[in-house]
């Protein structure tokens, strides 16, 4: 019985690997969108993979913070000099 047992296991995980068909890679490794292009905008609208919401530069809340400007004019002037903000306190 053994001897049946074996052979037919080892062909069994050999199949099975086989047909272990490869992982898929993420959404950003197959799409690399162009420089400068926006991927999510305040409207929320779905955008295709390789397509663009919209052009120019985005920056978190975080980014945002980490300048310790109270205001935003002087936060966005500090992330991008070529920002021309005007009006504020």
């Amino acid at each position: 019985m053994l001897k049946k047992l074996v052979p037919g296991a080892t062909l069994l995980l050999l199949a099975a690997c086989a047909n272990t068909p490869p992982p898929p890679q993420s959404a950003a490794a197959q799409v690399t969108p162009p420089t400068g292009c926006v991927s999510d905008t305040a409207t929320r609208l779905p955008v295709r993979p390789g397509d663009c919401a919209g052009v120019g530069s985005t920056y978190s809340k975080q980014q945002m913070d980490n300048t310790g400007q109270p205001y935003v004019g002087d936060a966005l002037r500090m992330l991008d000099p070529s920002v021309s903000v005007h009006g504020g306190p």
